[in-house]
């Protein structure tokens, strides 16, 4: 039986992160070349996920096993979310193209929180058994970037931009799929009062708890530097000497060594527990960034890309997992939906916004890019909060 569920929950992971990959890392190309807009007009539609990624969560929380089991919600914003990416893939304009996306966002956004809790809801032993399951996600990824992102969207070794809208109509029906099978996924016991707050309460007083808010505070300042990794890395790659068409192939090496340190995520954590795994998550980080600033050769620089996947398995996932550790039935879901606002929301503003600004600040008057000085801004910010973990975070038992 628990095997039975095993399967089906990687089988929810696997397509929860096809649906991602399908178009994250093709996005910004198919809005330069394929629509023609402009680097602002691309920048401002990409921004609606930071602006989503505050609202949606919100909205998650206050709806999720709250007036709707996780699961059938996780199901609705998949079926809707397809659907609106199908009619995004199909729109050429600025405006509509913009209030489209953003509509997507805001439907899409609780699906990645959702994933976790309900993942969570069914583990006997999740310090354990996470790892295995979110494993697929990271699997179904790289099954979509190098089976549909490097065949069918080449044509004779150059990328064939007429056919970038398939990849999202390839999102969209994943979409819908999952959106399906998200109502066959095992039903929990959740216990619908008949008046509850407005507010989500339950969530809120697991996110005061003195342990939540440092691991959130780390949390924040590790999703800071993580964009800037996503900001830089493309330019940086082509500056030192890399192919546009190898870009994409290079940087999905992160996603590689993601597979089996989320296989073997429990065994370091029943080992190590969970501060020393989340502290070799942010020294990952750390090295990635140094790797990058003294910038050769290229084999250092796939190295440190190489790095990503481990740092984000070893800190995000154990983050998941210890914040699981404060949550009831009952706070679960919203605990998960208010720690993304954290995160994906105000985390991955501010570094946006932050990578942004020293992208400009390094930036010669010949238009020339300091990436030496560049990548040292976030291996600082990495070496602070690795210190800060260190000293004040400490570890607490699995329930």
């Amino acid at each position: 039986m628990i095997e039975t569920v095993r399967l089906r929950l990687s089988a929810m992971m696997f397509l929860q992160y096809f649906v991602l990959g399908a178009t994250v890392p093709i996005f910004s190309l198919y809005l330069t070349r394929q629509l023609d807009f402009s680097g602002l007009q691309a920048g401002m539609i990409m921004s609606m996920t930071a602006i989503a990624a505050f609202a949606s969560p919100l909205a998650g929380a206050f709806m999720a096993d709250r007036l709707i089991r996780a699961e059938r919600l996780f199901g609705f914003c998949h079926l809707l979310g397809g659907v609106l990416m199908a009619v995004l893939s199909f729109q050429t304009r600025f405006y509509p193209f913009l209030i489209t996306y953003l509509a997507y966002m805001m439907i899409f956004g609780p699906t990645i929180a959702l994933s976790n809790a309900i993942t969570f809801h069914h583990l006997p032993r999740a310090e354990k058994n996470f790892g295995g399951i979110r494993m697929w996600g990271t699997i179904g990824w790289i099954a979509v970037a190098w089976f549909f992102g490097y065949i069918w969207l080449r044509d004779g070794g150059d990328m064939a931009t007429g056919r970038l809208p398939d990849a999202l109509k390839l999102s969209s029906m994943a979409s819908v799929l999952l959106g399906l099978y998200a109502f066959c996924l095992p039903k929990r016991s959740v216990q619908f009062e008949n008046r509850r707050p407005l507010i989500p309460t339950e969530a809120l007083r697991v996110m005061v708890n003195r342990n939540v808010l440092l691991l959130s505070g780390f949390s924040f300042l590790v999703a800071v530097v993580d964009r800037y990794y996503f900001f830089g890395t493309g330019p940086f790659l082509s500056a030192i000497g890399f192919s546009n068409s190898s870009i994409m192939p290079a940087m999905s090496l992160g996603q590689l060594p993601e597979v089996f340190a989320m296989g073997f995520l429990g065994f370091f954590l029943v080992r190590l527990g969970q501060k020393r795994v989340m502290a070799i998550g942010v020294l990952m980080e750390l090295a990635r960034f140094i790797s990058f600033s003294i910038g050769t050769p290229k084999l250092l620089i796939l190295t440190g890309i190489s790095f990503h996947g481990i740092a984000f398995a070893f800190f995000f996932s154990t983050a998941y997992i210890y914040l699981d550790n404060h949550c009831t039935k009952e706070s679960r879901a919203g605990v998960h939906q208010l720690y993304a606002i954290i995160t994906s929301g105000i985390g991955s503003f501010t570094g946006s916004l932050a990578a942004g600004r020293t992208l400009d600040f390094f930036t010669t008057k010949n238009n020339t890019i300091d990436f030496q000085s560049y990548w040292m801004v976030p291996a600082l910010l990495s070496l602070i909060t690795l210190l800060l973990l260190l000293l004040f975070f400490r570890n607490v038992k699995t329930q």
